[in-house]
């Protein structure tokens, strides 16, 4: 008898065991939070990539910024280096011509049509020059590379005030040139060029003031105008691409950039880029 009690009662010790486990596997409600989990971590897999997404668009205008500029460097060198030098040397071999012609005691028709074709020859290369030579400084200016951007800003101003004699332009820079990273220099002189673009063209201002400084963390940029001004709201949804070129190269720098504006009291952009040494390329 006790070993039949004692079969059963190993029985019944095993049925509770079975329906202990089964109480546990798949199909019981233990398993809606294993679900649970799968979508949660399926969810987390989504939203890391879409943050994935997000910082490869941000890499990729960074570098797009980059290699913009490289380009324009490019495109400019070779426009003075090849172009330009050759324009130059055929307006040398023209002048030559006409100082020969002009040792000559010849009395025929034709010299005079010779001259005056060389002459216009002359005249025409030369304004192939100075636009070239502007073309170049549109794009890339020299002196951007060879003396820095508070040369190349106090520069530009004087170029745009040349422009009109209402328009003033003063530039004060209370910084020095070693205090600004490498990779900062193109961005805040193509800020600077592309807002007193848009003053000279669409504020009717008197003066423009160009200021930059240095903080303790950060380098600060503003153009303010006493113009029109316009309505900020007004532009919102059709912000120029002048404005949105502006601010992608802010943020391709790190930087932050705000438009202030208001109709009758003109506009102020100010930027604010880290002190630190930047890298554009990621």
């Amino acid at each position: 008898m006790t070993l039949v009690k004692d079969k059963n009662l190993q029985s019944v010790g095993q049925s509770l065991l079975t329906l202990t486990a089964s109480s546990i596997t798949p199909g019981t409600p233990s398993s809606n939070t294993s679900s649970s989990k799968s979508d949660m971590s399926s969810i987390d897999q989504r939203h890391i990539a879409g943050v994935s997404e997000l910082l490869d668009f941000a890499q990729f205008q960074k570098n797009r910024m980059s290699v913009e500029e490289e380009e324009k460097k490019r495109i400019s060198r070779e426009l003075h280096d090849g172009l330009g030098q050759l324009l130059t040397s055929m307006n040398l071999h023209i002048q030559r011509c006409l100082d020969g012609c002009n040792d000559q005691n010849v009395e025929d028709m034709l010299y005079d049509k010779h001259i005056e074709s060389l002459n216009a020859l002359s005249s025409m290369v030369k304004l192939a020059i100075d636009e070239i030579r502007t073309i170049c400084s549109t794009i890339r200016p020299a002196i951007l590379d060879d003396l820095g951007v508070n040369a190349a800003i106090t520069w530009q101003c004087r170029q745009i005030s040349q422009i009109s004699t209402d328009f003033d332009v003063v530039a004060e820079l209370s910084i020095d040139e070693s205090e600004i990273p490498e990779e900062l220099k193109t961005v805040i002189y193509r800020i600077v060029q592309e807002s007193l673009n848009n003053a000279l063209k669409y504020s009717r201002a008197k003066q423009v003031k160009v200021s930059l400084w240095h903080t303790r963390n950060a380098i600060q940029l503003t153009v303010e105008d006493d113009g029109v001004g316009f309505d900020p709201v007004g532009i919102k949804d059709r912000l120029g691409m002048g404005l949105m070129s502006m601010r992608e190269r802010a943020e391709s720098a790190s930087g932050t950039l705000q438009v202030n504006a208001e109709v009758g009291q003109g506009v102020k952009i100010c930027g604010s880029f880290p002190a630190k040494k930047i890298t554009l390329n990621g």
